[in-house]
């Protein structure tokens, strides 16, 4: 396969990484601490692609005029390669290992980036209230204001204090998108999002229990912002702190709509 093909194609994968970073949507899929990660990533496929690009017959072409310009009356000293020989050994990308790395070109071309939302739940064990050890921070602080807090900092409150009647009568303010399913009454429902560790393989879906008198009518996706206090209640069978809502507010979502721990 020609060096050129080889170094467009590699060429066109940097392109697409910095594309992903500089739109912000390359933290719909991993962490934004491995960002620096990508960012070498961009520019080893850039390297790589100059190296590929350096080795076709037009640029050799003009390197050897270049030479026998400044060695006028040494060309035969040159010891020139066969034509056909073109250094294949030391570039041999396959064409497997093109259309590996053309896929997520052409897949991230023609489908739009989309974050995690409610129908990933179904397929995956959502946890209501509280943190499972997976994603549960080592070392953050919870802010200390109440209506600073997001979903995440109620929640790893909530670890410290396992009796939801402690919470009773806090105000919290919190951003996510709605949940529900059939556990779910008219009046109810969760407001979640999703934990990244690492990237949306390791994402764990949480959320609190949210009582709303109109919640029937609120659209799976929706993204809302609910202001209200929490009582101590229970949600399938087990207690939890439940946040009666005061005011719920329609939003868009926000650039970025991940935790991360």
């Amino acid at each position: 396969m020609k060096n050129g093909v080889k170094g467009l194609v590699l060429l066109a994968m940097a392109f697409f990484l910095f594309s992903r970073i500089t739109n912000g949507t390359l933290f719909f899929y991993i962490n934004n601490r491995f960002a620096w990660l990508t960012f070498m990533a961009v520019i080893g496929f850039f390297l790589v692609a100059v190296g590929y690009l350096a080795q076709t017959p037009q640029v050799r072409a003009m390197r050897k005029g270049a030479d026998e310009q400044d060695h006028d009356g040494h060309e035969h000293h040159d010891h020139e390669h066969p034509s056909g020989d073109d250094h294949q050994h030391a570039h041999n990308l396959t064409r497997v290992g093109l259309v590996l790395v053309m896929l997520p070109i052409v897949l991230g071309t023609f489908v739009p980036p989309r974050p995690l939302g409610a129908s990933a739940i179904d397929n995956r064990e959502v946890t209501v209230g509280r943190l499972n050890s997976a994603v549960a921070p080592k070392e953050s602080t919870v802010a200390s204001s109440t209506r600073e807090r997001n979903l995440l900092d109620w929640l790893m409150a909530f670890d410290t204090e396992p009796d939801p009647a402690v919470f009773a009568g806090q105000e919290a303010k919190v951003l996510g998108f709605v949940y529900r399913d059939g556990r779910f009454g008219d009046d109810t429902f969760m407001i979640s999002r999703f934990i990244v560790s690492c990237c949306v393989a390791d994402a764990t879906p949480v959320g609190l229990i949210v009582r709303w008198p109109d919640s029937g009518t609120l659209e799976r996706d929706q993204w809302v912002e609910v202001s209200g206090k929490f009582e101590a209640g229970e949600f399938d069978g087990k207690p939890t702190a439940v946040l009666a809502a005061e005011q719920l507010t329609p939003t868009d979502m926000p650039n970025q709509p991940y935790l991360f721990p």
